[in-house]
């Protein structure tokens, strides 16, 4: 009869490997729970979180914090995310307190309506009678509003506009001359003196054609002669081009380059 063997005894509790693969799968858990997590996670949170891998895992070198901040750069895309370029009520809130801090506020009037809106500035302040040399006194308020206006995508019409008395002079003959000198004379401001697009402007001259109220009174005569700057809100054809897209991401500076349309 053949002797029965024995069998060898099992040790007690578990491999040794068995805890080693337990951690390795507790630390794969915590790295998904971690990506999972990054995808929904403010900025300040994502420094927080990889400053305290730093060191703790092992997996990255230095100190448990985030010795320098992720630089990102984000697109400038209209819908949630706030745009950098102002936008109009930001323009007009910006021009209404440069033309309070030069003391202009008789002068100059800001008025917001469905098309946009418009500066309206009283043509004594900006020319001499008959003339359409703009003054020195004037200057430093059209630099400021070119400055703001140069920040804006939108299109500027600069319009001249006169009393009904007739002029004629040997530098104009008429209002419409005169009109269309001034409107001019704001262009070039905005154009070589601030640095505007020349095609984002237009500078017309209306003469008596167009006033705010009837030329009966002197009063009314004053405040028909005066230069209007219009910005117009920007049509949704113009907002949602390709070539502005292209714009804004270039400005956002994420090295995107234009192709064939």
């Amino acid at each position: 009869m053949a002797k029965q063997q024995k069998c060898p005894e099992c040790p007690k509790g578990l491999p040794a490997w068995l805890a080693t693969f337990g951690d390795l799968m507790s630390l794969l858990l915590c790295f998904f729970v971690l990506l999972l997590s990054f995808s929904t996670m403010k900025k300040q949170d994502f420094e927080k979180a990889v400053g305290s891998l730093q060191g703790a895992l092992g997996v990255l070198p230095g100190e448990p914090i985030l010795t320098s901040p992720i630089k990102l750069h984000v697109p400038i895309v209209r819908g949630d995310i706030t745009e950098a370029r102002p936008t109009l009520k930001d323009a007009k809130s910006e021009i209404e307190k440069q033309v309070e801090a030069e003391g202009q506020q008789e002068n100059v009037e800001i008025i917001e309506s469905e098309d946009g809106i418009t500066i309206r500035i009283k043509d004594n302040a900006v020319f001499s009678s008959g003339d359409a040399e703009i003054k020195s006194d004037i200057l430093p308020l059209l630099n400021k509003i070119g400055g703001v206006l140069a920040r804006l995508p939108n299109t500027v019409e600069i319009g001249g506009h006169t009393d009904d008395l007739p002029i004629q002079n040997e530098e104009f003959p008429n209002n419409h001359w005169l009109s269309s000198a001034r409107a001019l004379g704001v262009l070039d401001v905005f154009q070589n003196e601030v640095g505007m697009a020349a095609e984002r402007m237009t500078a017309i001259g209306h003469g008596e054609f167009k006033p705010i109220v009837d030329n009966d009174t002197e009063e009314n005569r004053a405040l028909n002669r005066r230069v209007e700057i219009k910005v117009r809100h920007r049509q949704e054809s113009e907002e949602s081009s390709p070539e502005l897209v292209r714009q804004l991401l270039r400005e956002a500076d994420i090295g995107v380059e234009g192709g064939e349309e």
